[in-house]
């Protein structure tokens, strides 16, 4: 991949994320103040597709990346320079000064889930579960069709049969795993890390803010740990 579609793969999953529209040309052109040429644009946008980073819905125009274009994107992606801001900094940590650890930590992932409009899954072991912020998952624009929310919703009626093997992929870095990579359906991105005997899991549909919720997990961990 050249450095011109790299740019582009990064500009149409970063405007997919915050639209959920499909990304084309014309708009990449006039949003994104590129200097090249419609023509130009779209030809590169069609050798990403053909490269399997990007394909395109139905009849649409417009481009959405594909699971090898997500990966791709996390693998480009410098970590190590996103912060969280004070105000969702100090709406985490507020909610752990509780003497029940249990509590504290469910408490924990309420708020995470809140913050990020995602679904967490706090497993204190194997087989002991607690998971918020569903209602988060079944409200986006992916899942807004009754048979999609249908087949989502069957991730967490068999959660548990998912959690101990899931358990085995995670280690203490936070993770993300994309679509196949993971048991809970390959419509659903998840970022994880252990701690302990404990795993967290944020999960959310592979059109998410990466960064953000990265950023948010590093503070969780760091709160956790502490």
């Amino acid at each position: 991949m050249n450095t011109r579609q790299e740019q582009l793969l990064t500009l149409v999953i970063e405007k997919y994320i915050a639209t959920a529209q499909p990304i084309g040309s014309k708009f990449l052109v006039s949003e994104a103040g590129l200097d090249w040429s419609e023509a130009t644009v779209r030809n590169e946008l069609r050798d990403l597709e053909e490269m399997g980073y990007l394909t395109h819905p139905h009849t649409s125009a417009g481009r959405i990346p594909t699971e090898s274009g997500y990966k791709y994107y996390l693998g480009k992606t410098d970590w190590e320079k996103l912060k969280v801001g004070k105000k969702e900094s100090d709406a985490l940590e507020s909610f752990f000064g509780f003497e029940d650890k249990i509590q504290a930590q469910k408490n924990l992932a309420k708020v995470l889930a809140a913050i990020t409009q995602e679904t967490v899954i706090f497993a204190f072991s194997p087989n002991s579960i607690y998971y918020t912020g569903l209602s988060n998952l079944f409200s986006k624009p992916e899942f807004v069709e009754l048979g999609i929310v249908g087949d989502v919703s069957q991730v967490f009626d068999r959660c548990e049969d998912c959690i101990p093997g899931f358990y085995d992929l995670v280690s203490d870095d936070i993770q993300f795993f994309v679509g196949t990579e993971h048991p809970f359906g390959n419509m659903l991105s998840v970022a994880s890390f252990r701690f302990g005997d404990s795993l967290l899991a944020l999960l959310a549909p592979t059109r998410t803010d990466y960064k953000r919720n990265y950023s948010l997990l590093q503070l969780v961990k760091e709160i956790l740990n502490k």
